[in-house]
């Protein structure tokens, strides 16, 4: 009789019908492909999710928005952030206040066990022990626990606490972000035959962005900026320091953000995972 059954790796612990009970229930990690819904549409608002029709802007790192959406964003988040200030200043004041209760209890402490060392009788010195003993040995009691104090811990050490942000930060990079960051951009649409949707196409060869790399062309001066393809600008030339479309010196290039596909050869996503405690 063979021993295939033996080996490692020879059966498994779930057959086929046990492993589909055990998928459709509470446990085991799963996951789904997701589609194109799902993915990021290029010239979409990163906030509002819908067509970046009012006022789009772009952030340093590429994402596009709606002006009055991040506006809102900016002054909900700058709100929060001057309340986390306040509580902060008050959370340094009482830490300090409590360094200083235990500071000073410390040094009455040391009086005391100065002025216990100097007498002779021994009997009074094992009492004043007999509380320490008894807190660490029955440290189950109510009376034993320790204090909660959001300031020091057991040994009396102050603890830290990261102060909060300046300024508030991106929804999607995280990094600082003002208000006089966002770049004002310029998206040509092309309209469908049937009027409803409508698609951003590219400013000079007006073919249509969806997963293409797309860069904002910033000008000198209060301009907005020219969305076109990647690859059409370098056609025209590497050494192209003048807008095409504008006419305008081009101060800087910015890369947006690409948009999404199902397809595994993007560079974004395409698989979502639930981790749920497992039986093996």
């Amino acid at each position: 009789m063979t021993r295939k059954s033996k080996q490692r790796g020879g059966h498994n612990p779930l057959t086929y019908t046990e492993q589909k009970q055990y998928n459709k229930g509470d446990y085991g990690t799963t996951s789904k492909r997701l589609g194109k819904e799902s993915q990021y549409a290029f010239a979409n608002c990163c906030l509002s999710l819908h067509p970046a029709l009012d006022h789009p802007v772009a952030t340093p790192s590429g994402y596009i928005y709606e002006r009055p959406a991040m506006l809102e964003y900016l002054l909900t988040k700058t709100q929060e952030i001057k309340k986390e200030q306040h509580e902060y200043e008050q959370w340094k004041d009482q830490k300090q206040a409590t360094q200083d209760d235990n500071t000073e209890k410390k040094r009455k402490n040391q009086v005391v066990e100065f002025e216990n060392t100097q007498k002779v009788a021994s009997a009074k010195k094992q009492k004043i022990q007999e509380p320490n003993v008894l807190k660490k040995s029955s440290f189950w009691l109510a009376d034993m626990q320790p204090a909660n104090n959001d300031y020091v811990d057991d040994d009396g050490n102050a603890l830290k606490k990261p102060p909060p942000p300046k300024r508030p930060s991106s929804p999607n990079s995280q990094t600082p972000l003002r208000r006089k960051d966002l770049i004002e951009l310029v998206l040509k649409r092309n309209k469908m035959t049937n009027g409803k949707d409508n698609h951003v196409v590219c400013a000079i060869s007006e073919k249509q962005i969806s997963t293409q790399q797309a860069v904002a062309l910033i000008t000198k001066g209060d301009f907005p900026a020219q969305v076109v393809l990647e690859k059409v600008f370098k056609d025209l030339g590497k050494n192209e320091r003048m807008c095409p479309v504008t006419g305008r010196k081009i101060k800087q290039i910015l890369k947006l953000q690409k948009g999404g596909s199902s397809f595994a050869s993007i560079d974004q996503i395409i698989e979502a995972k639930q981790y749920r405690p497992t039986m093996t």
